[in-house]
C-alpha cells in the first residue's frame, strides 16, 4: 500500500503537492478549484490517496474536497500508457464528461473514463471514490467507445456485482497476498467487459423501460438499507443523484407512491422478523426498530400493507405450520 497526504505539508505546498504529486500518480491531471476560488495556495487543499497493485491493475482510494479534475488534450499528449478508469463513488457528487456525454455520478454509482482522449470530472462536493486503473487493452472496445462518463448504478444486477467488487476488494486490499491481489486484478478486468454485455448496468434513463430500473434500483436500496439510512426523499434523491422532483415523478405511474413504497418495506421487514422470531420478541420492539413512531402506527401499515395485524401474521404462520404437519 503506497499513501500520499497533503495534511503532512504545510498548507502553502499542499495544492502543487496535490497537482504535481499525487495526481501525477494515476495519469496526467489538472486539479482546479471550483467556481471564482483561488486560495488553495494559501488556505490549503486537504486530500489523500492509497493505492495499492492488484496484478496488471492498479486500486485506489482517493478522498479531497470540490475540485475540477481536467484531462484534457494537453494531458492526453503526456500519457504513458493507456488506461481506463472504473470510478466507484463512496460520497460527493461527481458530474462526468466525456465524448459529448455528461451525467451525474452519486454514492452508490460507478463511471468509466478513457485516458486516451479528453474527460473533466467535476467533483461538485467533498469527496470519496474508490478508483481501479485498468490497462485499455483489457476493457471492450465497445465499452470504452459507449459506456464513457455514463453513471452505472450499483444498486442490482451486473452493477450491484460490479460496485460490491470494487468496494469489498479494496476494503481487503490490505491483507491480500500478492496471488490473491493477482486474482482480483484479474476478476475486476473481466467484470470491465462483461459490462458491454449487460443491459442492467446501461446509462439507467436510456434503456427500455428506464424509469422501471432506476425505480427497481431504489426499492432494491431501501430493501438491503431501511433500517440503517436516512430514507427521506431528499436523501434517497442524493443517493442516487437525481432531483427530489425526479423520484417522485418515478412513482407517478406507480401503484404506490415513494412515501408509501417506505413503509412497505419496513412493514414487509418487520413482518419477516415477526415470522422469524415466532413471537418471542416485542411488538415495541419492533416497532422501534423498524422506524414505526408507535404501536398504533405499525398496527395501522400492518392493516395497510399486509391487510392484516401482527397477531394476524403470527395466528397465520401457526396455521400454515399445523397444515404441514397434517399433510406430514
Amino acid at each position: 500500500m503506497q499513501r500520499w497526504d497533503t495534511r503532512e505539508r504545510p498548507p502553502a505546498e499542499q495544492y502543487a503537492y496535490w497537482r504535481e504529486v499525487v495526481c501525477a500518480a494515476f495519469t496526467p491531471l489538472r486539479p482546479a478549484a471550483r467556481g471564482a476560488r483561488d486560495d488553495w495556495p494559501r488556505t490549503g487543499l486537504a486530500g489523500h490517496v492509497e493505492t495499492r497493485p492488484f496484478g496488471e491493475t492498479n486500486g485506489a482510494e482517493i478522498a479531497t474536497v470540490a475540485q475540477v479534475i481536467h484531462h484534457g488534450p494537453e494531458e492526453v499528449r503526456r500519457v504513458s500508457e493507456d488506461v481506463v478508469f472504473l470510478n466507484l463513488m463512496l460520497s460527493g457528487r461527481c458530474v462526468v464528461a466525456q465524448d459529448g456525454r455528461r451525467e451525474m455520478s452519486g454514492p452508490g454509482t460507478f463511471s468509466i473514463v478513457d485516458a486516451t482522449r479528453p474527460f473533466t470530472l467535476d467533483y461538485l462536493d467533498s469527496w470519496r471514490t474508490v478508483s481501479f486503473r485498468l490497462p485499455a487493452e483489457k476493457v471492450s472496445d465497445d465499452l470504452r467507445r459507449t459506456a464513457t462518463a455514463r453513471r452505472f448504478s450499483g444498486a442490482s444486477g451486473l452493477g450491484a456485482v460490479v460496485a460490491d467488487t470494487l468496494r469489498a476488494s479494496w476494503a481487503h486490499a490490505a491483507t491480500m497476498s500478492e496471488g490473491e491481489a493477482d486474482a482480483v486484478g484479474t476478476a475486476v478486468a473481466s467484470l470491465s467487459r462483461a459490462l458491454s454485455h449487460g443491459s442492467s448496468v446501461r446509462a439507467l434513463g436510456e434503456t427500455q423501460g428506464g424509469p422501471q430500473l432506476l425505480r427497481g434500483s431504489i426499492e432494491h436500496h431501501l430493501e438491503r438499507h431501511v433500517r440503517f439510512v436516512d430514507t427521506s426523499p431528499a436523501a434517497t434523491a442524493r443517493h442516487f443523484a437525481i432531483s427530489v422532483r425526479k423520484l417522485h415523478q418515478l412513482y407517478e405511474d406507480a401503484e404506490l407512491t415513494y412515501g408509501q413504497t417506505v413503509m412497505q418495506v419496513r412493514v414487509r421487514g418487520c413482518a419477516d422478523e415477526l415470522r422469524a422470531e415466532r413471537g418471542q420478541v416485542t411488538m415495541t420492539h419492533l416497532a422501534a426498530k423498524w422506524g414505526f413512531s408507535d404501536l398504533s402506527h405499525l398496527h395501522r401499515a400492518f392493516r395497510q400493507h399486509l391487510g392484516m395485524t401482527p397477531r394476524e401474521v403470527l395466528a397465520q404462520l401457526e396455521d400454515d405450520a399445523t397444515a404441514w404437519e397434517r399433510a406430514g
